[in-house]
């Protein structure tokens, strides 16, 4: 059916900036700036250097999402100079200070661990990578235009799921290393694994109750279009096989662990594409 240019005005307008085209760069943004944060922190917690580096890999990697994502790639640094109005100005600056503290951090933890300078640099850059994992939350809420989005539930369910997915690859480092901490981090991502599960489902009821265009939204993923990547990626791959998975795992079953972290990643990554596919604008008119 052709779509008439007015609609907008009298009918929910699905939002394909940050979804389709050049803005599945944003996607992967929000992806890498999840695991970053998430891995990164677990890492600092249980003074894991490996899966420190690799959180700050992600970053890196969120940075360099973020900036093909634009079209000029000459006005980052003004971008940049907004921090006070804008929630993707902070992003850029909480990116660039969680990458340059971390890597003072882990390069003070490689060759002069345990000193107070190192003490100073793990508190900035832990800061700066729990602003980094719910950066991506706080710009969607912001969005007062979308009301799926625009809900206080969505930096919580950003920072849950950044976690999960964290602590499933350091779970996979400490398996391989053969540390003694293979239980706790194993306890750690039983519980962000459940945490994620139950926050998903508290954002699809909140948001069926919030807006006719937010219950929109919802129908759209469980029962709509994107109900192909929700149940089978989101939920099947994402929650059930992990949540088995994590059941049987011993410190010894590096299989088991690479399959549960590459499961749980892909459950994250397909949430926020989910998430920001089925995002909607409500029609300017009220309806009669």
């Amino acid at each position: 059916m052709q779509v008439k240019p007015w609609d907008f005005m009298v009918k929910d307008t699905p939002s394909r900036d940050w979804a389709e085209g050049k803005g599945a760069f944003i996607v992967f943004a929000f992806f890498c700036g999840g695991i970053a944060g998430g891995l990164y922190l677990t890492s600092l917690y249980f003074n894991n250097l490996w899966g420190m580096f690799l959180g700050w890999l992600f970053a890196l990697s969120m940075g360099i999402f973020d900036i093909a994502h634009l079209g000029n790639k000459a006005i980052v640094w003004r971008i940049m100079m907004r921090p006070n109005s804008s929630w993707i100005s902070r992003g850029f600056l909480l990116v660039l200070l969680f990458i340059g503290s971390a890597a003072v951090q882990m390069a003070l933890n490689y060759w002069y661990p345990g000193t107070g300078l190192e003490t100073v640099f793990k508190v900035i850059s832990g800061i700066a990578a729990f602003g980094v994992v719910t950066y991506s939350g706080f710009v969607l809420s912001y969005v007062s235009g979308i009301k799926f989005w625009n809900s206080t539930i969505m930096p919580v369910l950003f920072i849950i799921s950044g976690f999960a997915g964290g602590s499933a690859i350091l779970l996979v480092i400490s398996c391989f290393a053969g540390t003694d901490q293979f239980g706790p981090i194993r306890l750690a991502t039983i519980s962000f694994l459940t945490a994620y599960t139950a926050i998903i489902g508290l954002h699809l009821w909140i948001s069926t109750y919030n807006s006719a265009t937010a219950r929109n939204s919802v129908k759209q993923i469980v029962a709509g279009s994107l109900a192909g990547i929700f149940w089978p990626v989101v939920v099947f791959v994402g929650l059930v096989i992990p949540s088995i998975l994590i059941a049987v795992a011993q410190s010894g079953s590096h299989v088991t662990v690479i399959i549960n972290a590459v499961c749980i990643l892909a459950s994250n990554l397909a949430l926020r594409y989910t998430i920001l596919k089925a995002g909607m604008y409500g029609p300017l008119l009220p309806a009669r």
